[in-house]
């Protein structure tokens, strides 16, 4: 059976300097397996049916380094509106904020996905998009396999309890939100001190619920050098 059309528009966070991989320009415009980080996450978005368009958010001033990593075809898209453009903010939530203000249109779903968890598949879009559409926000996760400690603060932490791992999942995305859904939580005056680090906080902050949706390991975010050695394995694996 085939999965559901929905009308949705994705964001993709493509800002930031990704310091702790240690290369010499932002971890997003890498080489990995031959294209750059971002694309692997832009083409699995622009060929699944549901995606009417993709929000690249960037940096200010990075607008000409992206256009000199885009091929032909995604150029095309660019021009044709598939892919639009938006600007970052001081932190992430204000910078998927932009993303969403710049769909063009009204579509009912947005899809959230870190470029750098560069590995997607359509069936985390399909999971996502549905869980979003039937109960307005989710995302994916991994249940947590570790025993997990909570430790006080400091440099020298000290173990205060053992929390009980059977409740404990690892957030990931893509996250997905009827996109009124993020634009009532948007419009809360006390956003900036909050301490947002992703969308399904902000909805968590706001009172509604949020679905969890079983990910994948190979969604794992590069942050450094060994999560990129990893990247390139993986890629690697893929062309074969």
């Amino acid at each position: 059976m085939s999965s559901p059309i929905y009308s949705a528009a994705a964001i993709l966070p493509c800002a930031g300097i990704g310091s702790r991989v240690g290369a010499a320009r932002p971890k997003q415009f890498l080489d990995l397996g031959g294209k750059p980080v971002f694309q692997w996450s832009l083409d699995t978005l622009l060929g699944h049916p549901s995606i009417g368009q993709v929000v690249l958010v960037l940096g200010a001033g990075e607008e000409d380094a992206l256009r000199e990593l885009l091929s032909p075809a995604l150029l095309a898209a660019l021009e044709a509106g598939m892919i639009r453009l938006a600007t970052g903010g001081a932190e992430r939530w204000m910078s998927v904020r932009n993303g969403v203000e710049a769909c063009k249109g009204e579509p009912d779903l947005v899809l959230i996905h870190d470029v750098a968890r560069p590995f997607l598949a359509g069936r985390d879009v399909d999971a996502a998009l549905e869980a979003a559409a039937q109960d307005g926000a989710c995302t994916l996760a991994l249940p947590a396999t570790d025993t997990i400690k909570w430790a006080g603060p400091g440099n020298d932490p000290v173990v205060e309890r053992t929390m009980d791992r059977r409740r404990v999942w690892l957030t990931q995305t893509p996250q997905a939100f009827r996109r009124s859904l993020l634009q009532e939580c948007y419009r809360r005056p006390d956003l900036e001190a909050m301490g947002l680090t992703d969308e399904a906080g902000l909805c968590e902050a706001c009172g509604h619920p949020v679905r969890l949706v079983p990910g994948a390991d190979r969604l794992r975010k590069i942050t450094g050098p060994e999560d990129l050695e990893w990247a390139r394995w993986m890629a690697g694996r893929r062309s074969q």
